[in-house]
């Protein structure tokens, strides 16, 4: 007969094997900073503003967590970053605003692998040589 250590230690390795003790340890992080940081209407009146460059690069973290489904993880980012619940910027103003051109496959990931992207090209392509004159 199994002790219940040998139990617990079951279901810990099939939780773990399967994902769901780090989804699980991700909501109870988001649970725990929402009871913590219980924002009434005054603490968000207090919130500092956030910068427009901060507002774009939070944007652009926000589509990557959300695009690869690290739900707790935004659902602590937004409120800790101060980023707006209601996303400020659609992407066609980001890419346009980034200088980030669209294709028919980069549409379908976020824009920061397109950035990672064109910064890896421009540093493969060799240096401009100097003229002096």
């Amino acid at each position: 007969m199994a002790s219940v250590e040998d139990l617990k230690d079951a279901l810990r390795e099939n939780l773990d094997r399967s994902g769901k003790l780090r989804q699980l340890k991700a909501q109870l992080r988001a649970d725990v900073y929402n009871a913590l940081h219980n924002a009434n209407e005054a603490d968000q009146k207090a919130l500092p503003q956030v910068s427009n460059e901060n507002l774009l690069i939070n944007e652009l973290i926000r589509e990557y967590l959300v695009y690869n489904a690290y739900r707790g993880t935004v659902s602590v980012f937004l409120p800790e970053s101060g980023q707006p619940a209601v996303r400020p910027f659609d992407r066609a103003f980001l890419a346009s605003h980034l200088n980030v051109p669209e294709g028919p496959n980069s549409a379908q990931l976020p824009l920061l692998y397109s950035l990672v992207e064109l910064a890896a090209k421009g540093r493969t392509q060799p240096p401009q040589a100097k003229t002096h004159q």
